[in-house]
């Protein structure tokens, strides 16, 4: 499922200082946690980590995959090579890594908590992609999935996945199979937009009563975390209707599969103009859950519905930090749709 080929990994394990639920569980997260709170809980994590190839095999290999397996922590035993080394470091996909140190014996004290389906995928030759969807039309979460992946727990090859890989690779084979499960459904009965403000990343979604087809625009406001200086920079990633994306993304990827959620929730489809702008308050990364989670919790919210799309795009203007000028200005799929639109009313006329 990887882009590339590779045949090192380094995997790691978390060892909660206390014990806390809600370490490894981002949906709990947002709303209920701000940056320095987020970047204070994963600080209170020691991480192990050891180089494999990945098709690993042996004791350490296996106990580093059953724990990934068990739907709660496990109480483990470790022995460091040496102590861990108190940094924190930080990546715009993945949660931040706390103290970390490499590890050099692992060992279950506690038993895991294995369901029995997902024992069973893992011993069987299935390939990765019907055993992700099979286990997320179960009712499993994204992020024990991204774990299973990154394991190695899934697959007819059975290997090592580096996480950045496993997550937006998850994020597109479920959405991509939510798109399959909506080409014959109905658009949207109206123009809808959706908004949420969380940590310093804005959202603001328009969806649009057509076929699919979607596009995101990331906006980093002057003086935020990669932009030092007085002029905002403009990202942009759109798909058209045969679901595929301009350029592989895992920002783009994470709000797409949180739209096709909820479109697939609704059995509709819609084109959607997904708007993310990131503030300077979003001053550490802290992954792309918050992305997934961000949207999710702009689309539970509700709409404000609209008639027209010029009725949306004004209700969008009042949500957006950017001017709405150099909205349409950038976006490809308002200047399609415009398109379209012209040449329906040419051919009804």
């Amino acid at each position: 499922m990887a882009t590339h080929e590779y045949a090192l990994v380094s995997t790691s394990q978390r060892w909660a200082v206390r014990i806390l639920s809600s370490f490894e569980d981002p949906s709990a997260w947002w709303g209920r946690l701000d940056l320095y709170e987020l970047i204070r809980l994963r600080a209170g994590l020691i991480f192990s980590y050891r180089v494999f190839h990945v098709r690993a095999a042996g004791k350490l290999a296996e106990v580093i995959q059953e724990a990934a397996l068990s739907l709660r922590p496990v109480d483990s035993e470790a022995t460091f090579k040496k102590p861990p080394a108190l940094r924190l470091a930080f990546d715009p996909l993945l949660k931040p890594v706390g103290p970390s140190a490499p590890v050099e014996q692992l060992r279950l004290a506690g038993n895991p908590v294995i369901p029995r389906r997902v024992d069973q995928l893992a011993l069987d030759k299935v390939k990765a992609s019907r055993a992700l969807v099979e286990l997320y039309e179960h009712g499993y979460d994204v992020y024990y999935l991204q774990r299973l992946l990154s394991a190695g727990a899934l697959g007819v090859e059975k290997r090592f996945v580096p996480t950045r890989w496993a997550i937006t690779a998850i994020d597109r084979v479920l959405g991509d199979y939510l798109l399959g499960k909506l080409r014959d459904k109905p658009p949207v009965p109206s123009y809808e937009v959706y908004h949420s403000n969380y940590i310093g990343n804005r959202y603001t979604l328009i969806l649009i009563p057509r076929a699919w087809s979607m596009e995101m625009l990331e906006v980093w406001m002057p003086k935020s975390m990669w932009v030092p200086g007085e002029q905002a920079q403009v990202y942009t990633v759109h798909e058209w209707s045969d679901g595929k994306p301009s350029t592989e993304d895992g920002g783009y990827q994470a709000i797409r599969f949180a739209v096709l959620e909820e479109l697939g929730r609704r059995e509709r489809q819609a084109s959607v103009l997904a708007i993310r702008e990131i503030t300077p308050e979003y001053f550490a990364p802290v992954g792309n859950w918050q992305i997934r989670e961000g949207v999710r919790n702009a689309l539970r919210r509700g709409p404000v519905r609209a008639s027209t799309l010029e009725e949306a795009l004004e209700v969008a203007a009042g949500l957006l930090l950017t001017p709405l000028r150099e909205i349409l200005y950038r976006s490809m799929l308002l200047k399609h749709l415009r398109v379209q639109r012209g040449l329906e009313e040419f051919l009804e006329a």
